[in-house]
């Protein structure tokens, strides 16, 4: 099994700000509980890197 992801990882690799990827995160419904660390799957990831890098 994989590691969760969070916004900050990818917002490295992506070179936006996590605070961005979580707003577009929440934009798509994936709201977590409020307040709790977001913890990507590996499909998630994916789907957020394959909209930041178009």
């Amino acid at each position: 099994m994989t590691e969760p992801i969070t916004p900050q990882q990818l917002a490295r690799d992506l070179g936006v700000s996590d605070r961005t990827i979580r707003q577009w995160l929440r934009a798509q419904g994936w709201q977590s509980v409020p307040y709790a660390r977001w913890q990507l799957t590996t499909e998630q990831a994916a789907q957020v890197r394959e909209h930041f890098r178009g």
